[in-house]
């Protein structure tokens, strides 16, 4: 019993370090400078996606599309550098 215990303390410490740390997505390049990328889950809210867009254009950029599903939980968003 008590090794179950551990092993249940031992899971909950690693998922709630995930949830602290979270991974961020990556931008995926696409065709004519085009970008995407997603900020899906708790951990990343459109805040994220904007800021990797800054982050991938630093001479600004164009949003093309931006998708959040009924739930508000699945966000995505198309990109473009400014020129």
């Amino acid at each position: 019993m008590r090794y179950l215990t551990l092993l249940l303390l031992c899971f909950l410490t690693i998922g709630c370090a995930q949830l602290i740390t979270p991974q961020e997505q990556p931008v995926k390049k696409m065709e004519n400078d085009i970008y995407f990328t997603t900020c899906s889950g708790f951990a990343e809210g459109w805040g994220a996606c904007l800021e990797k867009a800054k982050r991938t254009c630093s001479g600004g950029y164009v949003i093309i599309k931006e998708f959040r599903d009924s739930s508000g939980i699945h966000r995505e968003l198309t990109f473009q550098c400014g020129k």
